[in-house]
């Protein structure tokens, strides 16, 4: 017990003394934090939001984000990841129960373009996340986080198709194969939800994504 507590809780009963303050979990408020971040941001954009809406969002008083994060871009890069890493657990817990590795792979990526087609919150936080990333090349700290992004799916899908080429379902040689094809086919994916969004959707996204797949597996 604490010897700087106020003199008067000691003579108060069990009942009535008050309890101490909890310790605060701070990986698990950055997190809140960056989370109520993402919500902002997904209305608003990356640019436009300010952390006084994030902290509405969250609850708490301005200055407290800042005892959390030393700056609205750092505030913004964690909140990417903590967006990308929900996202990558939700797929994975989607396809964790499919037998058939052609099918989980397509399903994994099936899912993913049904978020990115049906929530026009996912279309503005892709095109925000690569224009944030886009203008902080030069930036160590932001590559990796960008790195981080990238790579979460990659291995992913990798494992789907090692598991694939165990069961002598792909074609591939091997693992190193098998990473091969993950790394090209999440810069494909990346890259023609882009152009989709880039040329005014002026083309059938899930068909090309089709074709794409059946000459892949």
């Amino acid at each position: 017990m604490s010897v700087l507590l106020a003199p008067e809780y000691w003579i108060l009963s069990p009942e009535e003394k008050p309890m101490p303050p909890r310790p605060v979990d701070k990986d698990r408020k950055r997190r809140e934090i960056a989370e109520a971040a993402m919500a902002v941001f997904s209305e608003h954009g990356f640019e436009t939001a300010s952390v006084r809406q994030v902290a509405l969002k969250a609850g708490i008083g301005k200055g407290t984000i800042y005892e959390y994060f030393h700056s609205k871009e750092e505030l913004t890069a964690v909140a990417i990841q903590v967006w990308m890493e929900r996202m990558i657990g939700e797929l994975e817990g989607m396809v964790e129960n499919i037998e058939d590795p052609e099918e989980k792979l397509k399903t994994y990526v099936n899912a993913m373009l049904d978020a990115f087609l049906e929530d026009e919150r996912i279309t503005r936080l892709i095109l925000s996340t690569f224009q944030f990333f886009l203008t902080r090349l030069h930036d160590t700290d932001f590559g990796v986080v960008l790195r981080d992004m990238f790579l979460s799916g990659v291995d992913s899908m990798t494992a789907i198709m090692v598991n694939g080429w165990q069961r002598r379902v792909f074609r591939i040689s091997g693992p190193e194969e098998a990473r091969i094809v993950a790394i090209n086919l999440a810069a494909y994916l990346d890259g023609i939800c882009i152009d989709y969004l880039a040329t005014g959707r002026s083309f059938d996204l899930r068909a090309q994504v089709d074709h794409y797949m059946r000459y892949l597996i």
